[in-house]
């Protein structure tokens, strides 16, 4: 369906990610920088999950997650950073909550009902959240998978 982005603030509440990494808990963070840089390496600094792969192209950096665990906030840290001028790490913090599609850091009803009133709907950028399964289709597995995860909470 496309690849669509959950905002991830470098301050303020982090941005929460809802959909499922699959078995080994995989996500991609694609981090934006306003300039060209380099990146010596990047860790899970905080919470379950390790990168098995970090790589920069221009201004942007791709980190490849595993092993990352549900209801938790992670920091990654990207070691570092060379805009050519400066030197320094970044820390990027990540909700990752299963379901919670609204993005309150809750997952309960409100986001069940959310995900049945799109299904069937064509995933875009105002609807991908509900797209749980990251299968591309917004249906019955989605609604299914909210409400098994309904009643869990970022801490």
């Amino acid at each position: 369906a496309g690849t669509f982005d959950v905002d991830l603030p470098l301050t303020g509440s982090p941005g929460i990610e809802c959909r499922a990494g699959g078995t080994g808990g995989n996500h991609q963070v694609v981090v934006t920088f306003a300039v060209p840089i380099t990146v010596s390496s990047a860790n899970v600094s905080s919470g379950t999950g390790s990168v098995s792969s970090v790589g920069a192209v221009g201004n942007q950096v791709f980190v490849n997650l595993t092993g990352v665990a549900n209801g938790q906030t992670i920091a990654i840290t990207l070691v570092g950073v060379n805009n050519g001028t400066n030197t320094g790490n970044v820390t990027i913090p990540m909700g990752v909550l299963l379901g919670d599609t609204n993005g309150d850091a809750s997952t309960n009803s409100s986001d069940v009902s959310q995900t049945k009133s799109r299904s069937g709907q064509t995933v875009t950028a105002t609807n991908f959240r509900s797209d749980v399964t990251v299968d591309g289709s917004l249906n019955s597995s989605d609604v299914s998978l909210v409400k098994s995860k309904s009643g869990t909470a970022l801490p």
